[in-house]
């Protein structure tokens, strides 16, 4: 026996040398990502949110004042973010009625047919982002399929405002985010032991307060996964307002988007895109402070 396991020592020491081997790769492939893609440039935008400019030449100094900071109290740019803020909000409540619904049938009831269920989700992950939010130009616009069936039907006397305008944005936002809802909440919900649900069936729970009190708590952590996944992009949202709000309603992406490239004010733009970052990530920490993880994915038992 001793001498067997004299044997498999060096295939042991070997075996753990190759682990730390690719654990070291990991982190460093990691770090080689992260690094030139999002850390120097978030820190190029942070230097530049601190230069000043002057408006005539364009010229920017790195001189660390506050001057582009001063400029988001500017009312175009309060306004345009409690808008982002608003539009993101609902956009994600959106997809949250939408897709728990689709979610839970996929884990729950799709039985068979489940992987093609999950694949007609990802396919429009297959077209641009752009050509997708173009079509709903055309379904929404005076002459589409749902002005053009109200007006058969006689239900309106002349076709609706659907287009270029906040409800388009909101629209827009769920069609586009909705699948990015669906799966953290399927896999959440898929990831639920039956058996748990067949002890409360067992015990007279019904399906609504076994939902309520097992599947619910449970399904939570892919419930808060979705709505971050969903909510942080939509609220910097650029393309959407761009396309379906026809430049009428502003979110705070198009603002940034027009200070470097429009009024080519680069030190508001940094400050706008570092302070939106900030608020993101406060909003995500007190999220994450208020649920706590101790109550994502806790089954309330009592009372069954």
């Amino acid at each position: 026996m001793s001498t067997k396991l004299g044997a498999r020592a060096p295939l042991l020491t070997t075996y753990r040398a190759l682990q730390d081997r690719f654990h070291q790769l990991g982190v460093l492939s990691t770090l080689g990502w992260l690094l030139p893609f999002f850390v120097l440039p978030f820190a190029l935008m942070i230097a530049y949110s601190f230069a000043s400019q002057d408006y005539i030449t364009t010229k920017i100094s790195f001189g660390w004042t506050l001057d582009g900071w001063r400029a988001l109290s500017d009312s175009i740019i309060v306004r345009a973010f409690v808008r982002s803020i608003v539009l993101s909000t609902l956009g994600t409540i959106g997809c949250l009625l939408i897709g728990y619904p689709v979610a839970y049938f996929v884990a729950r009831k799709a039985g068979r047919f489940r992987p093609l269920a999950l694949l007609l989700i990802i396919i429009p992950f297959w077209i641009s982002f752009i050509v997708r939010t173009y079509a709903w130009v055309s379904i929404l616009g005076d002459k589409g399929p749902i002005n053009n069936t109200l007006l058969n039907l006689g239900l309106i006397h002349s076709s609706l405002p659907l287009l270029n305008n906040t409800p388009a944005i909101v629209v827009g936002v769920v069609y586009g985010y909705l699948p990015l809802m669906i799966f953290p909440i399927y896999v959440a919900l898929e990831r639920i032991d039956k058996t748990v649900l067949e002890a409360a069936r067992d015990l007279g729970a019904s399906p609504v307060r076994t939902f309520r009190r097992i599947t619910f708590p449970q399904a939570l952590p892919g419930l808060a996964a979705g709505w971050t996944i969903v909510w942080i992009p939509a609220l910097g949202e650029y393309v959407i307002p761009q396309i379906l709000g026809g430049g009428k309603s502003f979110m705070i992406g198009n603002v940034i988007a027009d200070r470097f490239t429009v009024t080519f004010q680069w030190p508001v733009g940094a400050a706008l895109a570092v302070g939106l970052v900030a608020f993101a990530l406060i909003v995500l920490g007190l999220a994450t402070i208020v649920l706590g993880k101790e109550r994502l994915g806790r089954v309330e038992t009592r009372g069954l």
